[in-house]
């Protein structure tokens, strides 16, 4: 790796960008003599202007004294209380790794190797993920863990059931309202706050629905505080009042969404020429023309009508003759998304979201009057139970405003082209198939995009279920702190025959392993990265990440790491032999942009491709409007992927599967609702030990209201006991009145000690630990996409 001349002493600067989360703010880092010792926000970037606490932090990162340097061989049984950690040199280790990783292909087939990679949403991993992913299927395994069925599936895949696409960029330059659903963009992604800032500025109007009143959600304009789980039925009672006002959008649910198909009332299921003729195709669909007052045939394969001025019928119900003759009741789907939202009419789902009705009324007719509208949602939707149905009923609602890649709504904004290089065109359909938990979730992360859940991961591990796993590489996944139930997280990777780890710290995952490889953190490794999400014109933006100082010690990027093993696996021309620079090379070909171009242009390089809206009507080339990338080429209402699968076809909403309505016995003991909630000063299990973080807090909490806190006798800042059904922890309470009252928020990630502060470290398995995950179970999920309830569970509190 080759530095400037001026590295080689004396002061500079290196324009870069954080890759600590998925923002990725631009910076301006800092070397005086060597040193790294300032990052500064760079103005001059498209996705610069502002920069969080943590990415701050960096130099302590860096520079830690409690950073992995050199690899780790483990010499003793996992478990022991002294692994017998012994030094190694890379060689010897990669090496090793390697042979046994093809000993246990040779044995039990590739599947029998697993990969867990941090999430890119809070870790570095979004640097290497791509050549991760090429190097498992590579190998020939399906077996990818991630976090995302409780992250962002449901804001990204969940949403793409309704629209064809994941949840696009809100073009808050051109919005009017904005509706913010369970995210809280000051503590976790400083970036898309500024931008919700600055409109506001100018005027645009806020919603939030949160159950706290944190960040953004307090300056809102109408803050609905919900209750956790319940966010389903209070998107079903803002569908209401656009429907009974109407205050939706006509035209666009006439034209552009599956709203007028017509529904039998018999089956629920749509009707289709089957139906109606004894040659009809069963994939075409039926709507009632209102100037013919007959059926009309939809064919879903061209996206046109079988007569060019029909004008579908939008409400109602109607009697279809069948193809034997007889009368059929039938209804449109907007009809019957109608019925099934007046079950929660504002006035009817008050006792259950908590949301007072006169709000919800404020709300949705805010947003249908301060057109174009744009939406941003994530995982305080994301765990729970109910969690898929509730994303597809936010979709629902935003459908109907009409708003979708319009300008000022959320809009697929264009990005430069370049060449995947994940590797998921290297593993078979078939093997892909056979992926870890994809039986149970044909529809979720194992089939789409791919993704296993830790709990699958555990049960193969443990119980040879649906197959035995025997070698785990971990890259960056602390997963014994991200998953629920850490116990039998730890008693998995202790079953295991073979597990490495690549990490900054010694993790508890990584002390459970065989092999932990130390990795560099960004400021010591270069990238390639078109990876800027939420501004327009960053989004067309190249950059070629430098890194700011060579590697201490003997540390490696992941990227590096990849390489070198792939070459040891036999996989080094799907690697360009080890050369990562001809493999950004690759990537870049289709972008006119080379990478010599990017490395001497500091900042990067931003490619003009101009906006195009409402994309979807744009003419195929047979002349007809392209629609939307779902099977009926209409915004789905009507999901027949979910109906095909046995799931519900429409939104409903389902209370969460553990609450205080759900099981009434259990909430006799357990009365309260634990949440939680991801915060400032940290990401995820990371950062405790930074001095400058650590000292904004210190020490673990569990936010309550004072009416929640005095009829158990807590005050402020007292240490309690949160209990579940499952274990306990310990925390300090944080009394404060922006936090719905029976609600317990925890929060995750405590187990790294900070020695500069004398700020202890905490036991991830006991109950006088603070790790909310050993509160939450594994049975209880959603049925779509598996997440879990860490959001909306059942609890008690008392003084510790």
């Amino acid at each position: 790796m080759k530095l400037s001349p001026a590295s080689l002493g004396g002061a500079y600067t290196v324009r870069g960008y954080c890759a600590l989360c998925t923002a990725h703010c631009a910076t301006v880092t800092t070397v005086e003599k060597g040193r790294v010792v300032k990052l500064d926000s760079d103005p001059d970037h498209p996705h610069g202007g502002v920069m969080c606490i943590k990415g701050k932090a960096a130099p302590e990162l860096l520079y830690h004294p409690d950073r992995l340097d050199y690899p780790l061989k483990r010499t003793r049984p996992k478990g022991d209380p002294d692994p017998g950690w012994k030094r190694v040199g890379w060689d010897e280790a990669l090496d090793d790794i390697a042979e046994r990783l093809l000993a246990i292909r040779e044995r039990y087939g590739a599947r029998a190797v697993a990969l867990a990679k941090g999430t890119k949403s809070g870790t570095s991993v979004d640097d290497a993920e791509r050549w991760l992913g090429r190097l498992l299927y590579g190998f020939g395994s399906p077996n990818w863990v991630s976090t995302t069925h409780v992250c962002n599936w449901h804001k990204d895949t969940g949403f793409s059931y309704t629209f064809g696409t994941n949840l696009p960029t809100p073009d808050l330059e051109q919005s009017n309202a904005f509706l913010l659903w369970g995210h809280n963009p000051s503590s976790t992604s400083l970036i898309l706050a500024e931008n919700i800032v600055a409109a506001r500025s100018r005027g645009m109007k806020i919603v939030a629905a949160d159950p706290r009143r944190v960040g953004i959600a307090s300056q809102a304009d109408i803050l609905l505080q919900v209750r956790p789980g319940t966010d389903g039925a209070l998107a079903l009672a803002l569908i209401h009042c656009l429907l009974e006002e109407g205050w939706y959008d006509a035209e666009f649910a006439r034209n552009w969404t599956n709203g007028p198909f017509l529904l039998r009332r018999d089956t629920g299921k749509l009707l289709t020429e089957f139906d109606l003729e004894a040659s009809g195709d069963r994939e075409r669909c039926v709507v009632w023309d209102e100037s013919a007052e007959r059926p009309i045939i939809y064919d879903t394969a061209s996206g046109s009508m079988e007569k060019t001025a029909a004008r579908p019928l939008l409400f109602g119900e109607r009697s279809v003759r069948d193809k034997n003759g007889s009368e059929m009741a039938c209804e449109t789907v907007l009809q019957a998304i109608a019925r099934i939202a007046s079950r929660y009419s504002p006035e009817r789902s008050e006792p259950i979201t908590r949301v007072p009705a006169q709000k919800v009324w404020q709300a949705a007719n805010l947003l249908a009057h301060n057109r174009p509208v744009s939406m941003y949602m994530w995982n305080g939707l994301g765990q729970h139970t109910n969690a898929t149905q509730t994303s597809r009923a936010v979709a629902a609602l935003y459908a109907l405003l009409g708003d979708i890649d319009r300008p000022g709504g959320n809009v697929v904004f264009p990005k430069p082209k370049l060449n995947g290089v994940d590797g998921k065109d290297l593993l078979p359909k078939e093997v892909a198939a056979q992926r870890l938990g994809r039986a149970e979730k044909p529809l979720g992360p194992p089939a789409k995009p791919g993704n296993c859940a830790a709990y699958d991961l555990f049960t193969a591990i443990l119980e040879s279920r649906p197959y035995p796993v025997k070698a785990l590489l971990n890259f960056g996944s602390n997963g014994i702190m991200s998953s629920a139930d850490s116990r039998r997280a730890r008693a998995a990777l202790c079953a295991l025959e073979f597990a490495v780890a690549t990490e900054l710290f010694m993790t508890p995952t990584a002390e459970l392993c065989d092999y932990v490889l130390p990795a560099t953190c960004f400021l010591e490794m270069g990238n390639l990265s078109n990876g800027f999400e939420h501004r327009r014109r960053a989004k067309l933006h190249l950059q070629y990440r430098p890194a700011v100082v060579l590697p201490l010690a003997e540390r490696r990027s992941d990227t590096s790491m990849i390489f070198e093993l792939a070459k040891r696996l036999g996989l080094g021309e799907r690697f360009w032999d080890g050369d990562i620079e001809a493999g950004y090379a690759h990537e870049l070909a289709p972008s006119g942009v080379t990478l010599d171009q990017l490395k001497a242009s500091p900042g990067g390089i931003t490619v003009e491709i101009p906006t195009r809206y409402r994309k979807y009507s744009e003419a195929d080339e047979t002349g007809i409007a392209r629609g939307f990338a779902t099977p009926s080429r209409k915004v789905e209402l009507y999901s027949q992927l979910f109906a095909a699968h046995g799931y519900p076809p429409l939104p409903v909403y389902e209370e969460p599967l553990m609450s205080p309505v759900s099981r009434p016995e259990i909430a006799k003991e357990f009365p309260l609702i634990l949440t939680n909630a991801k915060f400032t000063t940290f990401i995820h299990s990371q950062q405790r030990a930074l001095p400058a973080l650590r000292k904004s807090s210190p020490e673990p909490i569990a936010e309550l209201h004072p009416e929640t806190a005095a009829a158990v006798g807590i005050k402020n800042k007292d240490w309690i006991v949160v209990e579940s059904p499952k274990g306990s922890i310990r925390v300090r309470a944080r009394v404060t009145e922006r936090i719905l009252p029976g609600v317990v928020c925890c929060q995750h990630g405590w187990w790294q000690e900070c020695r500069a502060l004398k700020q202890p470290g905490y036991d991830p398995y006991s109950d006088d630990g603070a790790n909310p995950s050993v509160l939450i179970g594994t049975e209880l999920r959603d049925p779509v996409s598996g997440s879990l309830p860490h959001r909306s569970y059942l609890c008690r509190v008392r003084p510790a």
